[in-house]
């Protein structure tokens, strides 16, 4: 993952709320499984394996999360932990069926969440953090950020 994908992906998790932090994992856990693929196909086995294990991370925290006095926690967690034993056999192997096999479930599981998140209107998570906008400038195709000032950014006493 890029450094500009790491600070789009920053930005966006300071502004959402919980459902939507967890669509976001799974966009991340995406970037990561593609750039395994992309490694796989450049022949480069540590660039491959790193973006695996950081996948790997990915599931881990999604296994964290999960919330065992709904039943769907459950079943969760099973395919978080099927996911991470293809992953562990696309490393051991140095191929990229075990990869392949987890995106099938992770595309579907990511779906659902984004479309949960579109319907969650809780507030952001995170409080206390800087306003970003986006908004077309003079360039065609030129999106920019802007960051909204606060007056009380910052520790509360």
């Amino acid at each position: 993952m890029d450094k500009e994908k790491k600070q789009r992906f920053s930005i966006r998790i300071t502004q959402s709320n919980r459902t939507s932090l967890i669509a976001i994992e799974y966009e991340i856990l995406d970037v990561y499984l593609m750039d395994a693929v992309e490694a796989k196909e450049n022949n480069n086995k540590e660039v491959f394996k790193m973006n695996l294990r950081w996948a790997d991370n990915v599931l881990k925290e999604l296994i964290s999360v999960l919330d065992f006095n709904y039943e769907l926690s459950a079943y969760l967690y099973r395919l978080y932990t099927w996911c991470r034993e293809q992953l562990a056999l696309s490393i051991s192997l140095y191929n990229t069926a075990g990869i392949e096999e987890a995106k099938k479930v992770l595309d579907k599981l990511g779906k659902a969440f984004h479309e949960l998140a579109e319907l969650d209107d809780s507030s952001p998570e995170m409080k206390n953090v800087q306003k970003v906008s986006y908004g077309m400038t003079y360039g065609r195709n030129d999106i920019t950020e802007s960051v909204v000032p606060e007056a009380n950014r910052g520790f509360l006493a």
